[in-house]
């Protein structure tokens, strides 16, 4: 009966050592997500964003087949560096695009360089800015003051006469 008596107590003993063990264990657990849970975690970095402003046209107005100018600036809001692809449109039609890479906080100047034969006023959109230029009408020459021998108010000059006696 002793022998019976001390197996019974060795289990007994055996089965508080793996609950305290198992106690214990749930304690670590519970405090190494308490002390874990306190730290804050650090966000990721905002993607490349762009903005853009400053839309100069230089000259607004211009005669036919001269070069203008149109600038703008780009800026990169984001936290890591990116490209940004400037469109130039003139008239609603893609004129001409640029492709520039701009660092994190960040801002580049785009430049286009345009030429229009035709007179008229041309609607500029660049990155979301609208604004327009004139390519006027070619000066036309003044008239000649001078008249000419197709203008009836002019005398035309007088032939010479023929002599009465050889008739």
């Amino acid at each position: 009966m002793l022998k019976k008596t001390m197996r019974s107590l060795g289990s007994i003993i055996m089965m508080r050592v793996v609950i305290v063990g198992c106690i214990l264990l749930l304690l670590v657990t519970i405090l190494s997500l308490v002390a874990f849970s306190g730290r804050t975690s650090t966000p990721p970095p905002a993607p490349a964003a762009f903005e853009t402003t400053g839309l100069k046209i230089n000259p607004p107005e211009t005669d036919p087949g001269q070069e203008l100018i149109i600038t703008a600036t780009v800026a990169n809001t984001g936290d890591i560096r990116g490209g940004y692809m400037a469109e130039l449109k003139i008239n609603d039609t893609t004129q001409q695009t640029m492709q520039v890479i701009v660092g994190a906080g960040e801002t580049k100047a785009v430049t286009f360089a345009v030429v229009e034969d035709t007179p008229g006023i041309y609607e500029v959109v660049l990155g979301g800015l609208n604004g327009q230029f004139e390519v006027l009408k070619p000066a036309t020459p003044p008239q000649s003051s001078n008249p000419t021998i197709d203008d009836p108010t002019t005398p035309s000059p007088s032939k010479p006469s023929k002599p009465s006696c050889c008739g």
